[in-house]
């Protein structure tokens, strides 16, 4: 069940699995090379690869090793766009 244009958090988990799927091929990496580098197990990192299913950490540790850890700094940021008017005098 999609939520108007977005996708279900399922679908979402899904696609970031096959993402890391795909960054990890296409840095030619094995499942036990970004498992040995990410301290994540190479059990874990074929389910989530296969499922979208992972804890929060560890999904962390697989995108540091990809250098984009600061995407995940961002989310969840506070849209301080939206507030501005509260500071106007």
């Amino acid at each position: 069940m999609r939520y108007g244009l977005e996708y279900t958090p399922k679908e979402i988990m899904l696609l970031l699995g096959e993402r890391v799927f795909r960054l990890r091929k296409e840095q030619k990496m094995s499942r036990l090379e970004l498992a040995n580098r990410s301290g994540v197990p190479a059990p874990t990192l074929r389910k989530f690869e296969k499922t979208g299913i992972i804890s929060l950490e560890s999904l962390l540790k697989l995108v540091k090793v990809f250098g984009r850890l600061e995407e995940f700094e961002l989310l969840l940021q506070p849209n301080l766009e939206s507030k501005r008017h509260l500071f106007d005098d």
